[in-house]
């Protein structure tokens, strides 16, 4: 049940991951014997809903990889059910703000860092597991669970530092499209503004002592944002993934 994920970005290694949108568990499977670090499960952009994610976490555990989800919406009905099916972080989408940030610690940290509600559920082996005593067993998922709002607003990036310090936030999650959407200047990745608002978020995660993932179009893109000092990269989704390599067996077919 320890966080695979956590325990590679502690050691400075640079976990390469990807989105799922497909819904598939064979898929999820397949990705696991590639040499991927971890899986988003998609419940933001894709039909993917919380039964469907239980069915994939599975997939995931059963070949390494680590299972982290993007849930809908900011809600406590989002964020718990995916942490009572098992993720292991949390990729929080459309954050506009510290007090978004704090909001969604309350739903997802136990206390004494937030309010999420204890039941037994399959995170827990439905209280098999020997976690010990409820406050144990609190103490035990609070540190376990990666909980990462994305920066990808304008609002987000203008108190980036305040959401990065705040303890129960373990890590930023920039997705770049919509973040240089909302900075007006779509798709402008090596516009100044842009980059200097990279730079701006990887510095608050550095002094806060957090890890800075982003997102990352293929694995040449993903290369280059290693280079830049981000800690993680989940590269593409499992779909474009498919597609990209399908096609190159036709033009190695056909060239």
């Amino acid at each position: 049940m320890k966080n695979a994920l956590k325990e590679k970005l502690a050691r400075g290694e640079k976990p390469l991951g990807t989105f799922v949108s497909t819904g598939s568990a064979a898929v999820v499977e397949c990705l696991g014997c590639t040499g991927l670090d971890f899986v988003i499960l998609d419940n933001e952009h894709s039909p993917i809903e919380a039964e469907t994610t239980a069915t994939l976490v599975r997939a995931a555990e059963c070949r390494g990889l680590t299972p982290l989800a993007r849930v809908r919406e900011i809600s406590r009905p989002a964020i718990l059910k995916l942490l009572d099916v098992g993720v292991q972080g949390l990729i929080i989408p459309d954050v506009r703000g510290v007090e978004d940030a704090r909001r969604i610690i309350c739903y997802a940290k136990y206390a004494p860092l937030g309010q999420r509600g204890f039941c037994p559920s399959r995170k827990d082996a439905w209280g098999t597991a020997d976690l010990g005593p409820v406050p144990q067993a609190m103490s035990y998922f609070n540190s376990q669970t990666l909980l990462i709002p994305q920066c990808e607003t304008a609002e987000a990036l203008a108190e980036i530092e305040a959401i990065t310090a705040l303890p129960g936030v373990d890590g930023i999650f920039i997705g770049p499209f919509d973040l240089s959407i909302s900075l007006g200047i779509p798709g402008e990745f090596e516009n100044p503004a842009f980059r200097a608002a990279l730079e701006r978020i990887l510095a608050a995660c550095r002094r806060a002592g957090k890890p800075c993932l982003i997102f990352a179009g293929d694995g040449t893109a993903a290369a280059h944002r290693f280079s830049q000092g981000f800690d993680a990269v989940a590269m593409g989704q499992d779909a474009t993934l498919l597609i990209s390599g399908v096609r190159q067996q036709i033009a190695a077919c056909r060239g």
